[in-house]
């Protein structure tokens, strides 16, 4: 099942957004959300950035993007893609502040069926150090094929799980276009791909599935999400097959291939708005009827109950390892179940402020907090010296901005749809 997107939301995928810097020193083209083609690709405007805050003692520099179209993150170091509205997706290395176009990506036409139709793609790749990675589009607009019950497919090529088969890589596929520009979300299809024949075999079974209300094999039966795919131990798919198509939990199902050995469910009812994998081991919430409950799950499938919570799931933001407690600003990183003081709490000038959205850097020194509302707040946040810089300003940043990503010489990036595209802030400690 999908995964459900709090409102504000700001319609997404994947994956993961990104933006351009100022001293990018290439124009990026990107995919949007409408998913209607108006015009040329070669004639995408380019963005330009306004800078609104200049850098002062401190060091912090915001920076803002007007982009057609996102930019994700792919799962090799330092390499984004971006995608216009005819399906082509151009890949870019970041180094220093700038994206330059890769010069090894790879072209491969492929067609995979689901729900008995063939669904045709062009399937754009890099292969580095051992690693693939790769995106292909589908849109009615785009094909002259006859493809019923579907619309859109965005297709995904990611290294084969060690525990999931003997395959060249893993072949994604997802058909919900809202979830286009967001990194972490669930797909519905998953294959094993032979990268030289452009063969993909699927690995899950029809057998569980039933008919949604678009006649199509429901897409929610056994579905696979970075969590998951971190883990890359045994057979575990994300499913919500006994749940109604709008809920807002799932389960985690092993063993549903093809073979005829009924598949078990081995995690019930989890809060389908945050997973995470840490070092082999998966972390989950389930609501229970005084709060909820956190659990982490070994590759061997050992489920273990790790904290209870009286208040309710909606008191905390989830991000990655950490999860940021609204009212008091305490930060805890779950896998090692450490509580970071902050003592932002302490500061008159924050305790008005509910945060809508955070991030800690890879690093664990830095923490961004963002607070929602007629004026926008920004907490930057050293947890080394326990040191922060507040920024306010109306208009600080889009209404729905949720998605955080660290760039590799530390600055964070954020991205938020608006009525005519998509904005990207840099922000620099």
């Amino acid at each position: 099942m999908a995964k459900k997107r709090k409102k504000n939301k700001m319609p997404y995928y994947i994956a993961s957004a990104m933006a351009v810097l100022a001293a990018a020193s290439v124009g990026l083209m990107f995919y949007s959300g409408g998913l209607h083609p108006q015009k040329s690709s070669t004639n995408v405007p380019v963005s330009e950035t306004q800078q609104l805050v200049s850098e002062d003692a401190s060091g912090f520099v915001q920076k803002r993007t007007a982009m057609d179209y996102p930019l994700m993150k792919t799962d090799l170091p330092d390499v984004y893609v971006s995608a216009d509205p005819y399906g082509m997706f151009t890949f870019y290395d970041y180094a220093n502040g700038a994206f330059t176009p890769c010069t090894d990506v790879k072209e491969k036409e492929i067609t995979v069926s689901c729900s008995h139709q063939d669904i045709p793609t062009k399937l754009y790749y890099m292969q580095r150090d051992g690693s693939v990675t790769g995106y292909g589009l589908f849109l009615t607009t785009l094909y002259e094929d006859d493809v019923r019950l579907y619309e859109y497919a965005l297709f995904r090529l990611v290294d084969m799980p060690s525990g999931y088969g003997s395959g060249d890589a893993m072949l994604l596929v997802d058909f919900d276009h809202s979830e286009f520009p967001y990194t972490d979300k669930a797909y519905s299809e998953v294959f094993s791909f032979d990268i030289g024949s452009g063969k993909a075999t699927r690995l899950t079974s029809n057998n569980g599935r039933t008919v949604d209300n678009f006649g199509r094999l429901r897409t929610d039966w056994a579905q696979m999400n970075n969590a998951l795919l971190e883990l890359g131990a045994g057979k575990y798919y994300l499913s919500g097959r006994n749940y109604q198509l709008d809920s807002s939990t799932a389960d985690i199902l092993y063993n549903a291939d093809t073979s005829n050995e009924k598949p078990k469910w081995i995690a019930s009812g989890l809060w389908e708005n945050w997973m995470h994998t840490e070092n082999g081991v998966m972390y989950y919430a389930k609501e229970t009827e005084s709060g909820f409950d956190l659990y982490s799950m070994n590759a061997s499938g050992t489920e273990t109950n790790i904290g209870s919570y009286a208040d309710g799931v909606d008191s905390y933001l989830f991000s990655g390892d950490y999860m940021l407690e609204k009212n008091t600003f305490a930060l805890k990183r779950i896998s090692t179940d450490e509580n970071k003081d902050t003592l932002l709490s302490a500061y008159n000038e924050l305790a008005v402020l509910t945060p809508t959205a955070f991030s800690v850097s890879p690093d664990g020194n830095k923490l961004i907090i963002l607070c929602d509302g007629e004026t926008q707040s920004a907490i930057l946040y050293n947890l080394s010296d326990k040191t922060y810089k507040l920024v306010q300003e109306k208009g600080l940043f889009t209404t729905g901005c949720d998605q955080l990503e660290w760039l590799s010489d530390g600055q964070c990036m954020t991205i938020a749809e608006t009525e005519t595209g998509y904005e990207t802030l840099l922000w620099k400690f």
